[in-house]
């Protein structure tokens, strides 16, 4: 088919569907899409609200107690005590899909946390997570232990305050490392030892406000120093410089290595990938974003997680061996389910909530494999909504506590207008600080642990715990001013936006495109100017 521009149904905008994405619909048996590329991903993203916790009823839990939604321990909902057929119900034609399956939803028990609960040691305060052990407040975290304040990591030992990170240790407020040991304040660096301040250096140490070095060691703002100059200079090191020192430095156009073929930003050994964000060993994508542990394969329109998953459509937040899925939210382990929730295990599920090892099953009731394949056709020619991902409007998340809201922030006015829920926050919860933090380190002993501060951003109450006092004082860090929640959402904003401009390359001129917007003041190379001007 010849490429067809649309008209989103959600924000208005003019989109293109091109030949190559109608392939894809056919081959996934449904109907192109209505909401433009930004609208579907941001509604997928608005289905994930794993980082604020909740206490209720004696459980840690990111449902919140207004909710509606029952909810379960781990052991309990992962076990044989209660069953999700239970709930199964009858399709009545007379109705629409999207109003029954709200019904299931509210009626299934949910997990109280979305973990492996039996790989997590002493961590019961992380969500998303798997093999964690004396970790807390980590999120999309896994195969890590002694860690804090972590997002989006996996071989994670020590670390404190880092996000979208792999195989680290001993490091602290950092952003996209991957291989590294003592990294402090720093981002985009890989293989690195002993760097503070410093953002793109590969296989480099004892580096203090670096930036698109390799292989280098001893250097301060790219100078290269002696081992003996360098220990005195370091004692000199004004940090105000870094941000002017930075602008002076070409930056590359996109972050990624070893691809084909690929177009976004955050994309490392992959084919065949456009218009995507962090992705990860994966191949013929389009759409996708968060993908940071690969492994993906024939997939549009997928926000987070992977690991062996194939022929997937308007998903987020499945993966481990997952083979044609669409429509659906937190399933592992499952093929062919389409509009599921928390499903695992299993295989041609429609319309089902929290089914663990089922098959043929619609609204989490039982049919024979026949019966299952003629009712879910008579249901796809009748739903005027087929092809849709599952409406915001049954999202049990408000927009302020979800995904969506991370990457995408938004006013509640702004949130409300485009069909978002919204949860006003409790100020009266917040209380004055118990003590007056001071500025150094040195100064401050263990009764800090039982003191309460207040973030100076948000003005939310937070404190400090052992291992991470313990961290702080090792290596003369000052006690953090901000909440972690705050923290994390400021790493955030240091990576680049999850959007693609038309810029120039400020060497060469030539016409490149980027996530730099034409308006930052960063000198942006493309990938020739600049693997011959750092490489």
């Amino acid at each position: 088919m010849a490429l067809e521009t649309k008209i989103c149904q959600s924000c208005k905008a003019n989109f293109p569907i091109e030949p190559d994405d109608f392939a894809f619909y056919e081959q996934m048996h449904v109907p192109p899409p209505t909401w433009c590329p930004q609208c579907r991903m941001t509604r997928r993203m608005a289905w994930f609200g794993y980082r604020i916790l909740y206490k209720r009823d004696g459980m840690i839990t990111f449902w919140h107690p207004d909710s509606g939604h029952e909810i379960y321990d781990q052991k309990k909902w992962h076990s044989d005590a209660w069953d999700p057929k239970s709930y199964g119900r009858d399709y009545d034609f007379s109705r629409s899909f999207f109003d029954q399956w709200r019904e299931l939803f509210m009626a299934v028990p949910k997990p109280a946390l979305q973990t492996q609960y039996s790989t997590m040691i002493n961590s019961e305060y992380c969500n998303g997570a798997s093999d964690c052990k004396n970790c807390y407040l980590c999120f999309k975290f896994d195969r890590a232990e002694e860690c804090g304040y972590c997002n989006s990591c996996s071989y994670l030992k020590n670390c404190f305050d880092v996000s979208w990170s792999n195989h680290a240790e001993l490091c602290y407020a950092c952003v996209n490392l991957e291989r590294c040991y003592q990294v402090f304040f720093s981002q985009d660096c890989s293989d690195c030892h002993d760097v503070w301040y410093s953002r793109d250096l590969v296989g480099c140490s004892n580096c203090y406000g670096c930036i698109n070095l390799r292989n280098k060691n001893y250097c301060i703002f790219n100078e290269q120093y002696s081992k003996e100059e360098y220990e005195k200079k370091i004692k000199e090191f004004d940090s105000s410089k870094i941000e002017a020192f930075f602008l002076t430095q070409p930056r590359r156009q996109f972050h990624g290595y070893k691809n084909q073929d690929i177009s976004g930003d955050y994309i490392y050994t992959s084919k065949n990938t456009k218009d995507s964000y962090m992705v990860r060993n994966s191949e013929n994508l389009r759409y996708c974003q968060l993908l940071k542990a690969g492994d993906v394969h024939n997939a549009m329109d997928y926000t987070t997680f992977g690991l062996n998953a194939e022929w997937i459509y308007e998903c987020g937040w499945v993966g481990i061996q997952v083979n044609n899925v669409k429509f659906s939210i937190w399933c592992y382990k499952s093929h062919d389910l389409e509009y599921c929730f928390g499903c695992m295990g299993s295989g041609n599920l429609f319309g089902c909530v929290g089914i663990r090892t089922g098959e043929y099953c619609i609204l989490n009731k039982q049919y024979s494999k026949d019966e299952y394949i003629a009712l879910v056709e008579k249901i796809k020619a009748s739903m005027k909504e087929y092809g849709e991902m599952l409406p915001i409007s049954l999202c049990p998340w408000p927009y302020n506590e979800s995904n969506a809201d991370e990457w995408f922030p938004l006013t509640k006015d702004q949130a409300l207008a485009q069909g978002f829920a919204w949860r006003d926050e409790d100020v009266r919860e917040y209380k004055p600080a118990s003590t007056q933090v001071p500025d150094h380190i040195k100064a401050i002993d263990e009764n800090i642990l039982k003191e309460i501060l207040k973030c100076d951003a948000c003005g939310r109450n937070y404190q400090i715990i052992g291992k991470e006092l313990q961290f702080l004082k090792r290596f003369n860090l000052p006690i953090p001013r901000h909440c972690p929640l705050c923290r994390d959402r400021a790493r955030i904003k240091q990576l680049n936006p999850i959007e693609i401009y038309d810029r120039s390359c400020a060497k060469c001129k030539k016409d490149i495109q980027t996530s730099y917007a034409p308006e930052r003041p960063e000198i942006v190379y493309c990938e020739s100017c600049y693997q011959q001007e750092v490489m």
